[in-house]
């Protein structure tokens, strides 16, 4: 990678970045000076599919990814404000943001979203003054806008498709606004597929910044309805090689099936015991043969095991209950 650059008031500012390779890890200085700019059409044209931009970044020029076909993941900082015209334009296949903020300073958060109307899947950090982050796995998803023209009145109509705009402008005074983002849940489940609305109910669940029980209720009666759907991309999240989705981390399916599937919280409907039980088995042998499929040995081995903890454990009880509880049982048998 060869960067032209010039020195601007005691910062810097990368004009051009010749033969970046795949993945461009845009550096912090340069002779000892912070790199607070980029200029335009910096990596334009270029096979990048991984971009890293430094924590001090203020300013992008116009044009600056621009024909980046192969872009797919951008890390980007909350100082970053200040974004050219057409940063994105022909380079529409960014899929993953991780944006950090930083406590009590202003973001560009929005302003970045604006800019990618395709669906994203983003990872919000949030860095406080005492070093510790907080986190959360987003999704905005996919909204584009349609002209209409309306001839007898000679009158031009903008009509906006996906509820992807929505999610976009969950907002007060630049902040982003978690509630209102969990507000838009109902319109989500109805405008978007099942596996997309799964995998963004997970990711509150599994990284709940700012998740107030009445939301989290709400995702984890979707996550218990959806439970094939959320198995499937737990496992696909095994398996980055084949797909796995940059919003989910390995590892994550006992956390469905002993939180979700077999744990009950206030405000979530119970059943009775034996059918909580016949569910739960049902659902673990599913979950094998997904993991089976997918080739993941160490999920397949998990639920095996937590399978037959779960029949040792239906023995005991059986084994420990009074022997006038026994005898009912048998001469029940008999009457019938």
């Amino acid at each position: 990678m060869e960067i032209s650059y010039r020195i601007v008031n005691d910062t810097v500012c990368i004009d051009k970045i010749e033969n970046p390779g795949t993945v461009v890890v845009v550096p912090e200085e340069v002779e000892g000076r912070p790199v607070t700019e980029l200029g335009a059409y910096v990596l334009s044209g270029s096979s990048v599919e991984e971009v890293y931009l430094p924590s001090r970044l203020v300013k992008i020029g116009a044009y600056g990814f621009y024909g980046c076909e192969a872009l797919k993941r951008l890390h980007a900082f909350g100082r970053l404000t200040d974004l050219g015209t057409g940063l994105f334009a022909g380079a529409q296949g960014v899929e993953y943001l991780e944006f950090t903020e930083f406590a009590g300073e202003r973001s560009g958060f929005k302003e970045m979203l604006s800019e990618l109307r395709q669906t994203l899947r983003v990872t919000l950090c949030r860095r406080e003054a005492d070093g510790k982050t907080a986190q959360a796995r987003l999704i905005f998803p996919e909204y584009y806008e349609e002209s209409v023209e309306n001839t007898p009145a000679r009158i031009l109509f903008i009509e906006t498709h996906g509820c992807g705009h929505r999610y976009r402008y969950c907002f007060v005074n630049r902040q982003f606004q978690f509630r209102g983002y969990d507000e838009l849940f109902p319109h989500v489940k109805v405008q978007e597929s099942e596996e997309l609305v799964t995998e963004l109910a997970l990711g509150r669940l599994l990284y709940p910044m700012e998740l107030t029980p009445r939301f989290e209720a709400m995702y984890r009666e979707y996550v218990k309805e959806h439970w094939k759907a959320a198995g499937r991309l737990l496992i696909e999240a095994d398996r980055p090689h084949r797909g796995g989705r940059a919003s989910l981390e390995p590892g994550r399916l006992p956390w469905l099936v002993t939180d979700i599937l077999a744990g009950t919280k206030d405000g979530e409907e119970d059943v009775s015991a034996e059918d909580g039980k016949k569910q739960l088995t049902f659902c673990i042998e599913e979950l094998i043969a997904l993991a089976g499929e997918a080739e993941d040995t160490e999920m397949v081995g998990w639920l095996m095991d937590y399978r037959h903890e779960q029949k040792r454990e239906e023995q005991t009880e059986k084994a420990s209950e009074p022997e006038d509880a026994s005898k009912g049982r048998r001469r029940r048998r008999f009457e019938l």
